[in-house]
């Protein structure tokens, strides 16, 4: 285990309550356990960030959760008696950015995307136009509009009959800064190499990436898509869509059909005003939704029903 995490679980089972990461880091150095490589100015910082990383991304097989926004237990202590039931109670995690800044992120040659600004492709459409094009590579993203590439985004959308999950963005939401406090009726993931594994069912990973963004923001288990095929997202259609600014990115959109018992509250979930959103009517005012869903909202309106035909 992380050398970090190792002192967390010494001092969180000796102590048998929450605690912080610098009263964690207190506690080792007043008990001798702390290691001399560990001794630093940020150490605190670094303690709950490692702590926050690994609840985030282990979620069920971390040993760790929240009771409270930075405070942290253990879950052995979950089924103790004597443990209170106060500190029984999970704080959700929240991903505070996008992960479009990782280093191995997707980018596909621009060229290849302004084809696509004003209609949709299917996926095995997608695929075919991809197959000997040396139009796809990995990079930096800071690195693809100066190279004439694009990011490849995953889009979520959340659906319950003929009704779609809409949410008000918070600043914190993702990378698109521009999109803040804007509305959405998706849940974004950037794609990257390490999205596609030996059990991923397509080239490029999108089914990995769109389930690990809707496990994350809707606090969901993955059991909630592994009981049956017809629990996991469908894709949609492949299109190009622009931010504010003009800028075009790749987006593969995909459907979830919620079942019965799913119901987004703000108490349990890290969304702003969630609602439920008909699409057999435009909003009141579409300006009020960040471009990608204000574009996707006009074809659903426009077709009166809750799933995309590929042009």
């Amino acid at each position: 285990m992380d050398s970090y995490l190792d002192i967390a679980r010494i001092v969180l089972r000796a102590r048998r309550r929450p605690m912080g990461a610098k009263s964690i880091l207190a506690t080792a150095q007043k008990a001798e356990i702390l290691p001399a490589h560990l001794f630093g100015k940020t150490q605190q910082k670094t303690l709950q960030a490692r702590l926050s990383e690994d609840i985030l991304r282990d979620r069920e097989g971390s040993i760790f959760y929240r009771t409270e926004p930075g405070q942290y237990a253990l879950k052995e202590f979950l089924n103790d008696p004597d443990y209170p039931a106060k500190w029984k109670i999970e704080f959700p995690a929240r991903r505070r950015t996008r992960d479009l800044k990782r280093p191995d992120s997707l980018a596909i040659r621009r060229t290849m995307v302004a084809s696509l600004e004003n209609t949709s492709i299917s996926m095995s459409e997608f695929s075919e136009r991809l197959d000997g094009s040396g139009g796809l590579t990995v990079m930096q993203p800071k690195d693809m509009k100066k190279h004439g590439y694009c990011a490849i985004w995953t889009f979520s959308i959340v659906r319950r009959g003929s009704e779609v999950l809409s949410y008000r963005l918070g600043r914190y939401r993702d990378d698109r800064d521009t999109f803040a406090n804007r509305r959405s009726i998706g849940f974004p993931g950037a794609l990257a190499a390490e999205d596609v594994s030996l059990f991923s069912t397509d080239r490029l990973g999108v089914l990995d990436c769109a389930v690990g963004v809707l496990t994350q923001d809707l606090d969901l288990s993955l059991a909630t898509f592994e009981d049956s095929a017809e629990q996991v997202p469908k894709i949609e259609c492949v299109t190009a869509l622009a931010d504010l600014q003009g800028d075009l990115d790749l987006v593969i959109v995909l459907r979830w059909d919620s079942p019965d018992w799913f119901e987004p509250t703000t108490k349990r979930l890290s969304l702003n005003d969630p609602s439920w959103l008909k699409t057999s009517a435009p909003p009141n005012d579409i300006n009020d939704f960040e471009p990608w869903s204000a574009r996707l909202l006009g074809w659903l309106t426009a077709k009166g029903q809750a799933e995309f035909v590929h042009d």
